[in-house]
């Protein structure tokens, strides 16, 4: 079970300095990160890091939550085991500095019950934001609410609606511009196949209502974009290559749809996020793999 540490009183003499602006503002944008996740993006020392985090906690600013001991091996060992996300005090002070916007929210429930989806959400996110740093490619957009972010759809399969963990863009600034964006859905999948109705499971649904708003031009009006791809993670290889099975089975073999695994997804090598780490249900079965450019 997800722990949060205890809230205490703010001490006497503490001083909110430049430098918590910076973090505050990554927590805005990542909104959960482990300490060597602020040690990857700040470059600062992680003894002083961990000190400072301590500090901010019992200033009320952010706060600290424990892994469940039954994690899973991708998100670290013991001594990784805190995450940080803003407290509402936090929230207030990142939105007084301009860092977040209203809609932004301090939502202590969810994050205790999605804590591991979402952690896994930020391991892609800070991943491709540092495989991009310092090259032709950069990550021009990232939108991740627990909202719908895909308008419902009604086609064959009746009214859909979709709530993906997040969508991005990634520019390749080499091309020509209006050729050098390409677009997408991020969906995590922790568990397995579930929710059936008329012996379709909610993931195969999900898809059909992804592949149904692209049909309908949905995508146009909303982000006005011409094309997007929608990318699952799986926790492994095998799993990846059974949704490329499955997806085949149901007709919607599409190179629209690519899939990898946790392993691939590594902020300690973010490199490997941007290389041919993808299978598609179009040609799994041959070994063919895309990268997010192809």
């Amino acid at each position: 079970m997800t722990t949060i540490a205890k809230p205490e009183r703010p001490r006497s003499g503490f001083y909110f300095k430049d430098t918590d602006a910076e973090l505050l503002k990554l927590l805005v944008d990542y909104r959960f990160l482990q300490p060597e996740d602020f040690v990857r993006l700040t470059k600062r020392n992680l003894v002083s890091l961990r000190r400072r985090l301590r500090q901010l906690v019992h200033a009320l600013y952010i706060e600290r939550l424990t892994l469940p001991l039954e994690r899973e091996a991708p998100l670290g060992n013991p001594p990784d085991a805190y995450v940080y996300q803003l407290a509402a005090r936090g929230v207030a002070r990142a939105r007084a500095c301009g860092f977040a916007d209203e809609d932004y929210r301090y939502t202590r429930e969810k994050s205790n019950l999605f804590l591991l989806h979402d952690l896994l959400v930020t391991r892609f996110h800070l991943a491709l934001a540092l495989a991009t740093q310092g090259t032709e490619r950069e990550l021009i957009t990232w939108e991740q609410r627990r909202s719908v972010l895909l308008d419902w759809s009604e086609g064959v399969s009746g009214r859909l609606s979709v709530n993906p963990d997040a969508f991005f863009g990634v520019r390749d600034r080499a091309k020509p511009e209006g050729e050098n964006a390409s677009y997408f859905f991020l969906e995590i999948v922790r568990s397995r196949e579930s929710e059936y109705e008329r012996g379709e499971s909610n993931f195969v649904r999900k898809m059909r209502a992804f592949a149904e708003y692209y049909a309908g031009g949905r995508h146009r009006e909303r982000y006005g974009i011409a094309n997007f791809r929608v990318i699952t993670v799986t926790p492994t290889k095998q799993r990846a290559q059974n949704l490329c099975e499955k997806l085949r089975e149901e007709g919607l073999s599409s190179k629209r749809f690519m899939f990898t695994d946790q392993g691939a997804i590594d902020p300690a090598d973010p490199a490997k996020i941007l290389g041919k780490i993808f299978l598609t249900p179009k040609d799994f079965d041959q070994g063919t793999l895309y990268s997010l450019i192809d």
